[in-house]
């Protein structure tokens, strides 16, 4: 047998042996472990509207326009998502005779996902307080740092803001280190973004936040196939945020120092907003209150109703009743902290 002959073979047997230890592990992944393959991306699922655009700086952002969406549920209805020039949502017709501001900022509950402009907390805020605009910049899947992102833009082109609420829930948290978990959700389930994912995160850098250019999502080829690959994608970005994620809690809060602190250098009053307060573990609660309470940050504790009678069917996302709630919890409690109201 000649030495090339040799060589062939032995690159053959190895070749099918490598095809063999997949296959079993494939197997025993999908299987034993129960995983499978990274749910594949499909635009034409469900029907609806791509309500983002890719942007350099945030990751993404609201796409200008009107955006109909169809109903999530048999029995449901459609819903109107509407943004303006400016990024944020439609509040309903503002008296142009005021001119300060009250606004929001945070993630998909802040925007009001799922459900009709005029059903909105925000919406329904701007009905009942009368000396300000109430804006509502909240966009599906943001955490704090693009939030922050968001609301450094807006004080570079807006003045006359006089109230800033981070609309805050503790998987922010995650989503401010672009957790592995967060990434690989996103990856499955980014519609808005036409299966695009690019976010940008924050990490700790001698007790100072450092905000990291959107980084995009590592794709290794077939992983909408292969259990095995999928599971090779979701262990190396698991490592790559491994070390952020251990002072996602210290990042977060850095995160709301810095929002109170360019609040205050553009002369605003800062608030957070605790949107499902009561899904916090006591703990985790307790830690913030002591930190809000330590740098003077005022709060409003509310919570979005639990059930099916307070969430959009086959959504998920609080339905009108949820937001008439959360509307209500904030305008009762806002007078005793914000006195100019």
């Amino acid at each position: 047998m000649t030495l090339m002959k040799k060589i062939s073979q032995n690159f053959f047997l190895i070749f099918f042996s490598l095809i063999i230890i997949f296959l079993v592990l494939e197997v025993f992944i999908r299987i034993v472990l129960g995983d499978s393959p990274r749910k594949k991306f499909d635009l034409d699922t469900r029907g609806q509207p791509i309500p983002f655009i890719e942007d350099e700086i945030l990751g993404w952002k609201p796409k200008p326009g009107e955006h109909l969406f169809l109903p999530w549920a048999d029995g449901g209805k459609k819903t109107k998502l509407t943004i303006l020039d400016d990024g944020s949502r439609f509040n309903g017709q503002i008296n142009s005779n005021k001119k300060e501001k009250i606004i929001f900022i945070g993630g998909s509950l802040t925007q009001g996902q799922a459900v009709d402009d005029a059903e909105t907390f925000s919406w329904i805020l701007q009905k009942k307080i009368k000396n300000y605009k109430v804006k509502n910049y909240g966009v599906g899947g943001y955490g704090g740092t693009q939030s922050f992102l968001k609301l450094k833009s807006i004080f570079k082109i807006q003045n006359d803001i006089k109230l800033v609420i981070y609309g805050f829930i503790p998987h922010h948290e995650i989503r401010n280190i672009a957790a592995g978990s967060w990434m690989y959700l996103l990856k499955e389930n980014s519609r808005g973004t036409g299966g695009k994912v690019s976010l940008p995160y924050a990490s700790l850098e001698k007790k100072n936040i450092r905000i990291h250019k959107p980084k995009k999502y590592l794709e290794i080829p077939f992983g909408d196939k292969s259990a095995l690959i999928s599971k090779v994608e979701k262990r190396i970005l698991k490592i790559e945020s491994f070390k952020r994620s251990l002072k996602k809690n210290e990042i977060s809060k850095k995160i709301i120092l810095d929002m109170n602190k360019i609040s205050k250098q553009h002369q605003s009053e800062f608030i957070l907003l605790f949107l499902n307060a009561d899904e916090m573990p006591t703990e985790q609660f307790n830690i913030y209150n002591h930190f809000l309470n330590e740098n003077n940050i005022k709060f409003i504790k509310c919570q979005f109703p639990k059930g099916e009678n307070f969430s959009v069917k086959g959504e998920g996302h609080p339905n009108k009743d949820g937001h008439q709630s959360i509307s209500e919890c904030v305008y009762n409690k806002l007078p005793s902290i914000f006195n100019k109201l």
